[in-house]
């Protein structure tokens, strides 16, 4: 693989495929991740460790799979893993840096029914992604996710909703807001070479 190709699958899983404006995975995390953008970092930092770490276990998985004809377990084996991540990152994190877990200890727990990890392990193998294309994919992909996070909280923060009609204020506001912010994203669609 040539680091233009690599290139090209971070750039479309950072932009074109975005997993919270785009593809509307990950989109099920507290709904404080959405209103503070401290907690929405946290809430980033926590799934794009998830994403990366089951880029690779899926990764692996689906070697395995394929390898033995057991491809049609495929949906039901990446739907354990970004569980079976979640709680063996906690594990890590509560035995070795406890500040750390404690920080995290929420986020990581809404992550856990997170359907991000699984849609990056099913693009990975839907593509054939090798393994640096596929820690790539993952990594990236929480990245994208976090920086959408941070920008929604931080809009969200700053929305003047004194000056819009009755009618648009709260959650319609709010949607037009991610809808414009994933229309940002349009001009990007189509940027991978898979």
């Amino acid at each position: 693989m040539t680091a233009v190709y690599l290139a090209a699958v971070a750039l479309a899983a950072l932009l074109s495929e975005n997993f919270i404006l785009v593809n509307c995975l990950g989109i099920g995390t507290r709904t404080r991740a959405f209103e503070d953008p401290l907690d929405a970092g946290r809430t980033g930092v926590a799934l794009t460790a998830v994403m990366t770490f089951t880029a690779l276990v899926a990764w692996v998985a689906d070697q395995l799979l394929y390898h033995f004809g057991l491809d049609y377990f495929q949906t039901l084996v990446f739907a354990l893993i970004g569980p079976v991540v979640v709680w063996a990152l906690r594990g890590f994190l509560r035995s070795c840096v406890p500040e750390l877990s404690r920080r995290l200890d929420d986020n990581l727990s809404s992550i856990t029914s997170n359907c991000a990890a699984m849609g990056a392990a099913l693009i990975i193998s839907q593509r054939g992604y090798n393994l640096a294309a596929a820690l790539l994919f993952g990594l990236f992909g929480g990245l994208g996710a976090t920086i959408a996070l941070m920008s929604f909280a931080g809009l969200r923060r700053d929305l003047n909703v004194d000056s819009c009609p009755k009618s648009f204020r709260g959650l319609p506001l709010e949607l037009v807001t991610a809808g414009l912010m994933a229309l940002s994203l349009v001009g990007f669609y189509g940027l991978h070479l898979a």
